[in-house]
């Protein structure tokens, strides 16, 4: 009886400063079309979009190396699945952990602070669902998402076709549970905010920076994303903003790998250094030495 061969999603952590230099390498391999291995790309870091067999995931990830690519290949069956999350409407930070309540504040489910493996919080841009038949030019805010996509601004094609108006971002944070894996989702104009108690504000736009805050500050041991950072910061537009609530689940499935590999690579290169096994690295060590 045959067995399946196994598949492979391929990931790039880096950016890519030439995307033609590794054009042939991702044409030839894959078959994909140059153009569309060089516009790929363009967009990395991030997840080829389709699966691959062995000997192909192998001869990109030895280009790749020979390239200074930080890149790694999981089996399909063990690649994390983070869709679709559970969103909760009402929360509670208290010391022990995350309480994740019911619709009456009841408690349906419990965290530990420990057990919080990530947190992704970025500003996700939409519509508020208003048609207009005129021409107009979009806001600052798509702008600035065409911008980091490489594309310039410009109007809305005119014609008999409606467009719609473009709402102002809302902040949206995931939370990835470990051991079971879970994935939470919390919307900022989504949110009960009663646990704040005093400090509770008017607004969901005041009470979601500090619901995102108790969440970092009690999450000692999770990774926080740079997007998360930047809200934290209170910074303006840019590495927080995403277009859909997909866009921000699928970097979090990339900052999640992301974690593992350098949290493995770290590991590795502490083994290296404590007990050498090359000449080479051995005698750098030796010179450091005081």
């Amino acid at each position: 009886m045959s067995s399946t061969p196994t598949r492979y999603r391929l990931v790039i952590f880096d950016a890519i400063d030439d995307p033609k230099e590794l054009r042939d390498l991702i044409s030839n391999a894959t078959g994909a079309h140059p153009t569309d291995a060089v516009q790929w790309l363009a967009k990395a870091p991030g997840v080829w979009p389709k699966e691959l067999d062995e000997a192909t995931t192998r001869t990109l990830l030895d280009g790749l190396y020979e390239f200074g690519v930080a890149a790694e290949a999981w089996r399909i069956d063990q690649f994390p699945d983070l869709s679709p999350p559970r969103t909760i409407h009402r929360a509670a930070c208290l010391d022990e952990g995350l309480r994740i309540e019911g619709l009456r504040g009841e408690p349906t489910h419990w965290v530990p602070w420990d057990r919080v493996e990530m947190i992704c919080a970025g500003c996700v841009a939409g519509d508020d669902g208003r048609a207009r038949g005129t021409p107009f030019w979009p806001s600052t805010v798509v702008s600035g998402l065409r911008a980091i996509a490489l594309r310039r601004p410009r109007p809305f094609a005119v014609g008999g076709r409606s467009q719609r108006t473009p709402r102002d971002p809302v902040g949206e944070v995931l939370v990835v549970r470990q051991d079971p894996r879970i994935v939470f989702r919390f919307v900022e104009n989504q949110m009960n905010y009663a646990y704040l108690g005093d400090r509770l504000n008017e607004s969901a736009a005041d009470n979601f920076p500090i619901f995102l805050a108790d969440l970092c500050a009690r999450s000692a041991q999770a990774f926080l994303t740079d997007s998360t950072r930047a809200l934290l910061d209170r910074r303006e537009c840019g590495e927080n903003d995403f277009p859909s609530s997909q866009a921000i689940l699928e970097h979090a499935t990339l900052q999640l790998l992301w974690s593992w590999y350098r949290r493995d690579r770290d590991s590795r290169n502490r083994s290296l250094l404590e007990e050498p096994t090359d000449p080479d690295v051995a005698t750098d060590v030796d010179a450091e030495s005081p």
